[in-house]
């Protein structure tokens, strides 16, 4: 009963190790999807997992063309892992693939802080 109890125990420890991506949410390529602080999500047919780190909002003195909104997202793919800061309407790339920043709401308040992003390939340059 002990060795079983081990065995469990053991499989259940190395899964939390590698932080395995069965527990993530899965999203399609193409389709908007909405993110809260800290939930990771796997892109479906990818090797891609993104993580939200943080919602923002920033303020300026004067005027300024800067979103004001912003997400820091943690990206993982074959390639490594990578954290970027993403302002509303701008879009980063990690491998062969474009996340975009739809919206992003820092507030505490009808369901926030969120964000909606797209995943989408990357076009190739010819």
């Amino acid at each position: 009963m002990k060795r079983i109890a081990f065995v469990g125990l053991t499989i259940l420890v190395a899964f939390a190790v590698i932080d395995c991506s069965w527990w993530s949410r899965r999203v399609k390529l193409g389709e908007q999807f909405t993110m809260h602080p800290k939930e990771k999500v796997a892109v479906a047919g990818t090797e891609l997992t993104i993580r939200l780190d943080e919602v923002g909002h920033q303020t300026f003195s004067g005027r300024s063309s800067d979103p004001a909104a912003y997400v820091v997202l943690q990206l993982t793919s074959e390639r490594g892992s990578r954290s970027s800061r993403i302002g509303v309407g701008e879009s980063t790339e990690q491998d062969a693939y474009v996340i975009h920043v739809n919206s992003a709401y820092p507030f505490h308040s009808q369901d926030g802080p969120r964000c909606e992003l797209i995943v989408n390939r990357a076009k190739k340059s010819e």
